[in-house]
Parts: C-alpha cells; structure tokens; sequence
C-alpha cells in the first residue's frame, strides 16, 4: 500500500471527475462529443505540454462512464507481440468489475526508434476495439504518428492559466493543513508557466522547508524537453542510441542543476550492481566535468554528455517498463537557502561598512564582532536593518 505522506500531491489530489479537471473547459466539451459519438471515431488523442492534465483527464473520463481502465505507456508499445497478447484481448472483453472499459496508453510520443511494431499493432487494436482508446502525448505531430492521428479525435489541452493553478493551490493547502502566504504561492503559480504538476511539486517542497519565503527563486520550466522527459529516456532505455547521447542538449537547465537531478533520481530506477555502475559512470561524467572546467579543455564534453547519458543508461540489461515520478534534488534548493543566507549577511557588512567607513570585505571579517555591535534597536534604527535582517542576526550561529 502506498504511504500517503510520501505519495507525490499531483498524484494524491489527481482529479478524479470531470468537475475537478480544472482549466480545460474546451478540451471536456470535445472528449463528451466523442464519447456520444463513439464508436465513429474509437480513439482519442490528448495532446498538450506537461502538467496540463492530460493523464487525470483520461481517468476522469472512466470515472464519468463508471468505466475500468487498463494503462499502458511508451514502453510497453515497443513489441507488436506484447500489445497484441494484451491489449488485443481487453479491447474485446467486457470489464467484470465496471459498467464499462478504456484502454489507456500514455505518451504515446515517448516511444523510440527502437519500437518492434507496437505502434502498428496499436492501430490494429483501434480498429476492432469495442471500447475507447484514450492516448496522451506531450507532442504528437511527428510524422510516424501520421496515421494514428487520421484515426483518432484530437483534443489539445491549453497551458493551465496562473489562476487556475493558483486556486488549485490554495485547495490543496486547505486539504493539507498549511498556510502560504498569497504572493508565494502566485509566484509558484505563475512561474509554473501552465504546469500544475510542477506548480504542485514545488508546493509540496515548500510545505518541508523551514523557509518557504525562499521558493520564490525557483526556476521557470523548460517547456521544450523537460529534465523529467530526459531522465525517463536515459533510465527507461538500454540501448544507447543518438538521440541518447543529446538527450540533455534542450533540457534549458546548467549542466551542473542536471548533474543533481541525475544523481537525486538513480536510486529510484537501479538497484544491487546497477546502482553502482550507474553511480559509478555519473562520477566519470563529473570527473570529465572537472577536467573542463580546470583545463578548459572543452573536446572533453563529449565523454561527460556519453557517461552522464549513455553510460547510466547502458548499465541495464535490459529496457524498464513504466512510469516513475522523479524527484526535485534537495540540494539546489540547499544550496540557495544557504545562498540566501549570505545575502542578508552581506547587506548587513554593507550597511555597517558604509556607517564606519571600512571596506565590506573587513566588515565580512569581523562577522562575529559586529553581530554583537547590533543587537541595539538604536543602532539598527540607524542603519536601516531590515526585519528579514533582523530575524537573520536573531538566529543562533550554526556550530
């Protein structure tokens, strides 16, 4: 049984009908049109970028038709054989639990040149299924889904407007017994750019942090090819292909912020001698990194990007079925909280440097000395100390 308290909140509070699908008023309108037209069309496509609701449309819709669902993603299309012992049958079957059945394959675009058929096979199903066929994707116009799309009703859901997500928040922080203030949680909002699971993630890591004030500076998303698409390509896969060893060349994110997110998720997906060799290529990736950024020697980052992709990769033995939601790293979020902590140390030196006429490198030096010279309300009167810097001097020096 799933621990809730570790359960990721865009999968705990997942809307679970079609009133909770929030945002995507036209994209309901259109799959309720399919379902009263169905079977004239047996499938329908659920495009639009990450953390739109793709994924909880298509269970809000077996929620609505009291229906069961059997889910299947990207890596389980890869082999025609699979898809036809599995799906084949289910899509002929009536549910012996539920009124009615969908079939669900989710990012259906996550599917690699390394597919053995499946994609074939799937039409196949489409054609006989006697139940609707429910298919997410982040992208589907590439050309090999030319005849998939021709088969299928196409719904695209819209990045989710900052209001939405907000009101989302504020719903859930009531279900969760926190308090954020409004202009944190409008700045996650709108940072999130469309992205209620990002909006989310980041919620639930404010609600663990000493110091919420601080989510402020977290980074917009990179609505080209996510960190989580990246990492699920270099974990899910085996094989070690080019698309592999450039997997990271549009995630927009510092290489040394992908190292983290490597390095946070491969405990997730490796286990037993795996894990070591995964571990083990990441530290040859960063010990290339180090070359580079000592040396200058920049011919070096094509074994850093081979090692940080395909050599993490190329320790299975064979590809990884299904779904895994990857964590943000604690430690960019460490390290600016601790970043954060220095800023207000240096505008106090600042301040206090200006006052006495002292560089603030000396005033940075004589830390402690000054601590103790402003703990009057006089002198910080005079000083113009902020209370953010006031409850910072307040604080007990860590030992």
């Amino acid at each position: 049984m799933i621990n809730q308290e570790n359960m990721p909140w865009c999968e705990k509070h997942r809307a679970s009908c079609f009133a909770d699908v929030k945002g995507q008023e036209l994209a309901i309108d259109k799959v309720k049109l399919f379902l009263r037209s169905f079977p004239k069309k047996k499938s329908v496509i659920l495009y639009g970028g990450p953390g739109t609701g793709k994924t909880s449309l298509a269970y809000a819709i077996a929620f609505e038709m009291d229906a069961e669902i059997l889910e299947l993603n990207a890596s389980d299309l890869r082999d025609k054989q699979k898809i036809a012992e599995i799906i084949g049958p289910a899509s002929q079957q009536r549910s012996l639990f539920r009124k009615n059945k969908i079939i669900l394959v989710d990012e259906v675009d996550g599917i690699s040149g390394s597919d053995r058929g499946g994609l074939g096979e799937l039409l196949v199903v489409i054609e006989k299924t006697a139940f609707p066929v429910i298919i997410t994707a982040n992208d589907i116009w590439q050309q090999k889904f030319g005849l998939l799309r021709q088969k299928a009703e196409m719904v695209q859901l819209k990045d989710v407007d900052y209001k939405v997500v907000l009101t989302l928040m504020d719903d859930i922080c009531r279900k969760e017994n926190i308090v954020v203030s409004r202009d944190i949680l409008t700045s996650i909002a709108i940072k999130a750019r469309g992205d209620i699971r990002a909006a989310l993630n980041d919620l639930q890591i404010l609600s663990k942090m000493d110091s919420p004030q601080l989510i402020r500076e977290i980074g917009e998303r990179n609505k080209e090819q996510s960190i989580f698409a990246a990492l699920q390509y270099v974990f899910k896969n085996s094989k070690i292909d080019d698309k592999m060893t450039k997997i990271y060349d549009e995630v927009n994110m510092p290489i040394d912020e992908i190292f983290l997110w490597v390095e946070e998720n491969i405990p997730t997906e490796y286990k037993g001698e795996e894990l070591f060799k995964a571990f083990e290529a990441l530290s040859k990736a960063d010990v290339f990194r180090g070359r580079i950024m000592r040396q200058r020697h920049w011919r070096f980052l094509v074994y850093e990007n081979f090692f940080l992709s395909g050599g993490i990769a190329g320790v299975k033995k064979y590809n990884r079925a299904g779904w895994t939601s990857y964590k943000k790293p604690t430690r960019i979020l460490k390290i600016w909280l601790q970043n954060q902590r220095a800023k207000k140390k240096k505008t106090i030196c600042e301040k206090f440097a200006k006052h006495t006429h002292i560089s603030t490198k000396q005033a940075m030096k004589d830390w402690l000395m000054i601590r103790i010279l402003l703990k009057g309300d006089d002198i910080r009167k005079r000083l113009k100390i902020s209370d953010e810097e006031i409850e910072y001097l307040e604080k007990p020096l860590a030992v």
